[in-house]
């Protein structure tokens, strides 16, 4: 799977055919969900559900947001520290996996109901499911609501790479220069969907280091930046830039922004 292509690729897909997913797609799906791990230690795994069970439909809420779709991956995981970062990471790979086939996808977090996707899986006493998106067909004809989210969440754009990512100081705004081995990486990072395109994630480049925070947003900030770091480190990965992720006990402090992790180089 080609990462910066499918990143660049992806886009949310509200309105789709009403086909259900062929054979080779489920198979395929079901194959690559299965080998996933989420990161940072973490118990977590993504389940392909349907809208019908043995011919019959299943009511699975989108408060009409979501229109046609066949089935749904959903995001399960253990309630622990760090859980719903690594979380999104894994899911995140098997969002950009279904890009890779042609299909669409949506990360929906508070609008759907919980309570009939639940019904659809087996949970732990344990277990969490905060995140769904649909899979499919996405339908050439968009409905005016669909029109209407993409224009209000502004959804092709992007902040500039420079409020996002600093250099040496959090008033030094970073470029595509000075990022060095990291322009891509970060671009991959930028481009992240996020909750309402908030974009909360950011990070400073210091003494070969790459610091990573975000800003306090309600529900969805850590959800959020484990998309963003997934982009990051399949990125550096697909262009073999070694690394590791790591929390550090000290680290660059910003009085507005709280520390998540920082990569390191070797």
């Amino acid at each position: 799977m080609k990462i910066q292509e499918n990143i660049k690729k992806r886009v949310s897909v509200r309105t789709y055919t009403g086909e259900p997913l062929g054979e080779e797609h489920t198979a395929l799906i079901k194959q690559y969900i299965s080998q996933l791990q989420a990161p940072f230690g973490i118990s977590a795994r993504a389940e392909l559900i349907s809208v019908q069970s043995d011919g019959k439909p299943i009511k699975l809420g989108t408060y009409g947001w979501i229109k046609g779709a066949g089935e749904f991956l959903v995001m399960i995981y253990e309630d622990a520290p760090f859980a719903e970062t690594a979380a999104a990471y894994m899911f995140e790979q098997a969002v950009l996996s279904c890009t890779d086939l042609d299909l669409g996808t949506c990360w929906i977090g508070g609008s759907f109901s919980r309570s009939d996707f639940k019904k659809q899986v087996t949970l732990k006493s344990n277990e969490k499911l905060k995140i769904v998106s649909p899979v499919g067909y996405a339908s050439d004809r968009k409905r005016f609501l669909e029109k209407y989210i993409v224009r209000a969440e502004k959804n092709h754009t992007r902040k500039p790479f420079g409020e996002l990512f600093f250099d040496k100081d959090f008033n030094s705004p970073l470029t595509e220069t000075t990022a060095g081995i990291f322009l891509q990486p970060l671009e991959m990072v930028r481009l992240a969907p996020s909750a309402n395109n908030k974009q909360e994630w950011r990070a400073l480049l210091k003494d070969k280091m790459l610091h990573f925070y975000k800003k306090p947003y309600p529900m969805f900030d850590a959800i959020d930046m484990g998309i963003a770091l997934c982009h990051f480190e399949l990125t550096c990965k697909e262009l073999d830039i070694e690394g590791q992720f790591e929390v550090l006990k000290d680290y660059p402090v910003n009085n507005e922004l709280k520390y998540v992790i920082s990569w390191r180089l070797p």
